[in-house]
């Protein structure tokens, strides 16, 4: 297609980097990239990871690891979508740890320089560590 994606040649498409007004990483294109220096960023409400969530067998293992997300909070302040970009190593615990962000954290949207709802990337680590204490 000439309006996506990549080529072995430069073509008059807008490729990844291309056009927009949104947070993405921008290009060449007459978006604002990194987005709008005035923005407000999202303010978190509610949500959040309790001990309760480790996975008592994982936990009994002494399985454990930091994890590193990036999620995207939405304009009606949910969490639509998240990655793992620093693994635990731990397939369950990095599941684990989006599954929960999208299903309960809850913030005030970002707002752009006039106001404006925007959506906003967020970027934060989670440790799941279990300390067995003796009595």
């Amino acid at each position: 297609q000439t309006t996506s994606g990549a080529a072995d040649i430069p073509g008059p498409g807008t490729g990844a980097g291309g056009q927009g007004d949104g947070f993405g990483a921008g290009g060449n294109g007459d978006g604002r990239g990194a987005g709008d220096p005035d923005a407000t960023p999202p303010r978190w409400i509610r949500g959040d990871i309790r001990d309760s969530d480790y996975p008592e067998d994982l936990a009994d293992a002494g399985v454990g690891g930091r994890v590193t997300v990036l999620y995207l909070v939405e304009t009606n302040g949910r969490v639509s979508d998240c990655d793992v970009v620093g693994s635990s190593g731990v397939p369950r615990l990095d599941a684990l740890t989006c599954r929960l962000i999208r299903e309960r954290f809850r913030f005030r949207p970002s707002r752009s320089g006039a106001g404006k709802p925007v959506p906003a990337l967020i970027r934060e680590s989670h440790e799941w560590v279990f300390e067995r204490i003796n009595p």
